[in-house]
């Protein structure tokens, strides 16, 4: 259920067109995003719905300038990014990874976990030996549900790409 703010904000994990429709009948004002956007195609679409912007952020996870890990990005391209979910085991607050062991083992929401920010110390020494060990059983791999647009190139390139056609 949707409910008018002053200014309300939108901000999903799928591109979802029957919620930026009805955010946008809400509110004329409102400052629409939705999750999943990796291409122009996306874009455009969700503008048409009537979003006033989208957000964009696992698409640029594989570009050179982004820090992600090695581990990350061989996460990224693997199947198991198909597999996402909100969980708060690496923080203590909720954001959505592909899902790992320490995920599958604790659930993905556990709360026994210390709050943040706490939760990363927590977890920093499993994490570490894995990823030494090229695994990441216990690494926050943060990713949206759409981990398939991430694609190798600049984010400069990435950003004029999803721009065409605006």
């Amino acid at each position: 259920m949707l409910h008018a703010f002053d200014r309300l904000v939108v901000k999903v994990d799928v591109c979802n067109s029957n919620l930026i429709r009805q955010a946008a009948w809400i509110d004329s004002e409102a400052e629409d995003r939705a999750g999943g956007i990796a291409d122009a195609i996306d874009v455009a679409a969700a503008m048409a719905l009537g979003a006033a912007a989208v957000q964009v952020g696992t698409a640029y996870l594989l570009c050179p300038e982004a820090t992600t890990s090695a581990v990350h990005r061989a996460a990224l391209k693997s199947e198991a990014a198909r597999n996402t979910t909100l969980t708060n085991v690496f923080t203590g607050r909720p954001a959505r990874g592909i899902v790992n062991r320490v995920m599958r083992e604790l659930g993905p929401m556990n709360a026994a976990v210390p709050a943040f920010p706490l939760g990363t110390s927590a977890i920093t020494p499993l994490r570490t030996k894995a990823e030494a060990q090229g695994r990441g059983d216990f690494s926050p791999l943060w990713s949206g549900q759409n981990a398939t647009g991430c694609r190798e190139i600049p984010a400069g390139e990435l950003t004029r790409s999803l721009a065409e056609g605006l």
